[in-house]
């Protein structure tokens, strides 16, 4: 119970830390936001192959796995490697708050922060763009939970391979975009093309494909099983790597 208690503190502490830092925050939620409403509103009203959503439609989902990416991957990453930088994972790690409590804190703060970011995008596809609330909500919620738990496990991870807080964002930013690009986050891709078999060896292509099922009007319970599987494996490969190396001290240079 103390050590709930004290995840409790440790995630309001996140939230106020994560909103006194504008440049963030504005990343995380103005992005797929801005870029949904100035691409989505000309994207079009023609159907995407072989789903039931329209261009403009796709796009809100997608812009809503990339605010999701943002707020897991990118910001966990770096906002670890910066503390770790700066001695505060060091200090941590020496006073009585177990590991536990603290990276739950921290993991409590994401949720949150995803939360937010779909019910902004959500809400905005839905008020814009005849986007239908998504027809499997259970698929959706449990599609968006491992999507959280995969790329914080990824934004953990990478942690061990940037060498400096000043190195994050570049290193972070240089595997997330390249990914995001060919997994057909920011336009649809055809499931056969060269693109999107390369795609498929990454967990960013099967976010995408896992809540388009969820929002799409088909048979079924819209769980696209086989693409949380995927994301399962990655996540706990993420979590064995991220735990082994990872690192509380700077490297001593």
């Amino acid at each position: 119970m103390n050590d709930l208690l004290i995840a409790k503190d440790q995630l309001r502490y996140e939230q106020k830390a994560y909103w006194r830092n504008p440049v963030a925050a504005v990343f995380t939620f103005m992005f797929p936001v801005v870029f949904l409403l100035v691409v989505g509103t000309g994207a079009g009203s023609g159907k995407v192959a072989n789903s039931s959503l329209r261009d403009n439609q796709y796009l809100v989902v997608s812009m809503l796995v990339f605010g999701l990416i943002s707020a897991c991957y990118t910001n966990l990453g770096v906002t670890l490697c910066i503390r770790r930088d700066s001695g505060v994972l060091k200090r941590i790690r020496g006073t009585p708050i177990s590991i536990g409590s603290y990276v739950g804190g921290i993991i409590g703060s994401v949720v949150i922060n995803v939360a937010l970011i779909t019910l902004l995008v959500v809400g905005i596809g839905m008020a814009g763009y005849d986007l239908h609330f998504p027809y499997h909500l259970t698929a959706a919620v449990i599609t968006l939970l491992v999507g959280v738990l995969t790329f914080c496990a990824l934004g953990l991870a990478v942690t061990a391979i940037v060498p400096n807080g000043e190195a994050a964002p570049a290193v972070i930013n240089g595997t997330f975009f390249p990914v995001v690009f060919i997994s057909g986050v920011f336009y649809p891709i055809n499931n056969e093309s060269v693109l999107s078999q390369i795609a498929t060896f990454f967990p960013v292509r099967h976010l995408v494909k896992g809540l388009v099922g969820a929002f799409e009007n088909g048979p079924g319970s819209g769980l696209q099983v086989r693409d949380i599987l995927i994301m399962l494996i990655w996540a706990v490969g993420a979590l064995v790597f991220g735990l082994r190396k990872f690192r509380w001290e700077p490297r001593h240079r």
